[in-house]
Order: structure tokens, then sequence, then C-alpha cells
């Protein structure tokens, strides 16, 4: 292999390494111009090794001494491409938004190092290498958590997120010692292979404690509630830590889906915990007054639908959501502020004929989709017909319901039509981005999700009309304060590590 390719792979987590410990030390223009510069460097360096391994793009593992073992293939690729370019976009912006601060240095520091650390996450070919990584993105956004440490909202919020960290952090050191011992190697491409040439007993707790460890990473039940609370940290902090790192413990997953894929009961496991997160968050986004604890628990819902995605199989889609969530939220935080000033919406009434005919009109769109892509491709997995049928729905009923007559059929239509090809568009990219695998959910698992998607659909309909029902009202009340969650939660760091908690939304 090309030492140019060794040189620029190392490269990519090293300019903002070494910027994250120069920048403290620099004016506080030139640190920001030389933050903003590591981050497009390192995007320059990833398009570069990309393009390189493009014709053919199949895993390079590149081992250096010791434990200094990279992996760069596709979801290598595709991360460390929206990382670095989140990254930048992040730096630039925080140029005017701390101009003036007397901790613009410190902060510039921290944020280069939390994104080489990240970057290190989704390029490591060794576990060992990846765990020290993982450890150092935490403790780093520890410190953006902690840049007005005289907020007492922010502390506890920070110390809340670090006792959760750590618990995964151990979590994934434990499941590395099992597999070298049970494997003697902690090299991905080996393990991979040694796994695959052996039988999968003494792998559930292995991957039980991968599942945990992706699950305090990505904000999942019951260790969603320190992310709400992280709204004391400036803004830019915010974007980067919801676009760029509460999706690693989705690309953990993805990562070790080979091993995942050997035990069922944690993959079902994953699938519903998915599930239930996802439904939490979707229905308490909707009952926040806080523009950026809405979007809080708007991440908190998009990760349980990623990790859903995981535990269904499906890992390429998994990954395509990661990258348009990761963009969609960078933007919704970055310009969180422009909205506060905006004139409200009065909301669109929703007729009993719109959502009859616009759930029966996207079931058949849906069917017919599904059996073209059975008919070319030879098989269809139900949840995805399932999340494109309440797709096309949504759009079907909320047209329906602003326009009267057929203009307001014919646009639903439109926007289902559109829906509908570009789900089945991306499914056909991701099964080429990420080979499926050989994965079957379970049909009590299936029916399960069916069941919950179903009853969130409804129940999201209910909560816009919540004047007007009284049960609605009941829940709009425990959904505002994230149905006390967050005050249990806020109760156990009491107890492990006494404070004087701040007063804070469930």
């Amino acid at each position: 292999m090309s030492e140019a390719f060794l040189l620029i792979l190392w490269l990519i987590p090293l300019l903002p390494a070494c910027a994250g410990l120069l920048v403290p030390t620099l004016p506080a223009r030139h640190g920001a111009l030389g933050s903003t510069a590591a981050a497009f460097g390192a995007l320059a360096l990833a398009l570069a090794a990309t393009a390189w391994r493009w014709p053919w793009m199949e895993v390079t593992t590149v081992t250096g001494p010791g434990l200094l073992v990279l992996r760069w293939d596709l979801p290598a690729a595709v991360m460390v491409l929206l990382v670095t370019f989140i990254g930048m976009v992040v730096m630039r912006f925080s140029r005017r938004y701390l101009d003036g601060d007397p901790g613009q240095g410190r902060f510039y520091g921290w944020l280069n190092l939390t994104l080489a650390s990240v970057l290190l996450v989704m390029m490591s070919g060794h576990l060992l290498l990846l765990w020290a990584a993982w450890v150092a993105t935490s403790l780093c956004l520890h410190q953006l958590l902690l840049f007005y440490p005289g907020r007492p909202a922010a502390r506890f919020a920070a110390r809340k997120k670090f006792v959760i960290s750590r618990i995964g952090d151990v979590a994934l050191l434990a499941a590395a010692g099992l597999l070298y011992r049970d494997y003697g190697t902690l090299e991905l491409t080996a393990l991979y292979a040694q796994v695959a040439a052996s039988d999968s007993q003494g792998l559930a707790l292995v991957t039980g404690l991968l599942a945990l460890c992706a699950m305090c990473k990505s904000a999942q039940l019951p260790f969603h509630t320190w992310l709400p609370d992280t709204m004391d940290t400036p803004t830019p902090v915010s974007a980067f830590m919801h676009a760029g790192i509460i999706n690693a413990g989705g690309f953990l997953l993805i990562r070790v889906m080979p091993l995942l894929v050997q035990v069922p009961v944690v993959m079902n496991g994953l699938a519903l915990i998915g599930a239930l997160t996802a439904g939490l968050g979707a229905v308490v986004m909707l009952t926040q007054p806080s523009i950026k604890r809405a979007l809080a628990y708007s991440t908190v819902a998009q990760m349980g639908f990623m990790i859903l995605q995981c535990g269904l199989g499906a890992p390429g889609l998994a990954l395509i959501h990661i990258v348009a969530h990761s963009i969609y939220k960078a933007h919704a935080f970055l310009n969180a502020g422009s909205t506060v000033g905006a004139a409200p919406r009065a909301a669109i009434p929703l007729r009993q004929s719109a959502i009859v005919y616009g759930s029966a009109g996207s079931a058949l769109l849906v069917a017919g989709g599904m059996t073209a892509l059975h008919v070319t491709q030879g098989n269809v997995a139900a949840p995805f017909a399932l999340i494109t049928g309440f797709a096309a729905a949504y759009g079907l009923i909320r047209f329906g319901s602003l326009t009267a007559g057929w203009r307001g059929w014919g646009q639903g239509l439109l926007v289902a039509l559109g829906v509908v090809g570009l789900s089945l568009l991306l499914h056909a990219g991701a099964e080429r981005l990420i080979p499926a695998t050989n994965y079957v959910p379970s049909g009590l698992v299936l029916i399960a999700i069916t069941t919950l998607f179903a009853g969130l659909f409804l129940f999201q309909l209910m909560l816009w009309r919540a004047g007007e029902n009284p049960l609605a009202r009941r829940v709009y009340v425990h959904a505002l304060n994230g149905f006390y969650l967050g005050t249990l939660a806020n109760r156990a760091l009491g107890r492990l590590w006494p404070s004087n908690p701040p007063t804070v939304q469930s």
C-alpha cells in the first residue's frame, strides 16, 4: 500500500489534534482561523482518501505499531466526511458566536480535540484503540459542557452525562476483554474472520455489553435524560454534539454488526429499545416550549430510530439516517436563534375524511412500491414498508386538511409519491453502501414495533387537538415533564453523587 495513502489517513485526525493543542496559545482571531483551517484540511484529506480508494473501496486496514490500526471502508469514509464537514461549519460559526468571549481559545482547543477523538473512533481498526478514542471523546465533550462552569444547570447536566458515559466506557472495555480472551485478537478484520469461522456461543454477553455502550452514547432509554439538560452549553457545542457525537453509538453497532447478528436476542432487544425511545422522544418533543429542548428530544427520537434500524439488521439504512439527521440537526441548532422571532403559525385542523382517505391512499401507494421492489430485488423489509407508509400517510393527511377539494389531495399525492420514490431510491442506495445482513427479525418483534408506531402515529394526531380532548390534555402534562424520567434520574444521581441539583425540567 502506498505510503502517501497511509500518511493521508493518519493526518485526518492529527490535524485537529495538533490544532487543539496549539490554538489555546494563539490570539483569539488566529485561533479561530487555525481551527477552521484544520477542520477544512481534515475534510480535504478525507476526500482525497475516499477518491484514492473509490473504484473498489474494499476494507483497507492500515497496521501500525501496537494498537495503531486504522480501518478505511465505506462506513468510515461516509462518517469521516460527515464529521469533518460539520466540524468545519461549527468552527466557522463559532468565530462570530464567541467573538470577544475570554474563553474562546479554550473553547476552540477542546472542540478541536473532540473532533480529533471522534474521527479516530470512526477510523479505528483495533477495538482497544476505538475504546481509547471513545473515552477521549467523552472527556473532551465534558470540558465543552462545562464551558460556563458558573451555571449550576450546566454542572449538573455534565455530571449526569459523565456518570452515564462511564457506564458505556466500562461496558465497551469489558466486551473488548472478553473478545480478546476468546479469540486472542482485537483487530477488527481478524476478529470478524474468527467469529465467522466459529460458533456464536459466548457472544451473548459481549454483544449485550456492546449494545449497552451504544445505548449510553446515543441517549437511549433509560439513559436519555442527560441530553435535554445540556442546554446551558454554547450553541455550537450543541450542534456538534447532536450532529457529530451522539450518533457514535449507532456507528459502533454498524461497525460490530458481524458480531451482533450472531445473537438474535440482542438484536431484538435493540429493536424494541430503539422503538420505545423513538416513541418517547417523538411524543415529548411536541410538548416542549423551549426550542433547544424540543430539538434535544427530537434527537432522542431520531437516535432511537437509528438503533431500531440496527436492531432490524439494516446497517445501510441506519448509516443514511445518521447522515440525514446530522446535517438537519446541525442546521437546526445553528439556526435556532432565528426562529425565536418568527411569527407563530396556527395549527392545521385535521379533518376526519383526510385521516381516512390519506391512510388508505398511502397504503395503496406503499403496496404498489413494495410490489415493484419485490419484483426487482426479490425481498422487501417489512419495517421499511411500515415507515414509508406512515410518512406517506402523514403527507396526504396534512395536505388534505390544509386545502379543500382536489387541489389539496393532488398536492398530498405528489408529496406522498415523492416520499415513496425517494425512500425506494435510498433503500437501494443503502444496500450498495453496506450489504444487507442475513439476519431476519422476529415476527413478534415486528408486530410489536408495528403496533407501537401505529399507536404513536394516531397519538401524535390527537396531541394536535389536545385542547378538545380531556385524555390528550392529561397526557400532554405528563409528556411536558418527560413522563418524569428525568426527575427519577436526577434523584438517582443525587444519591450516587450528592450535590444540589438545579431546577430543571424532566
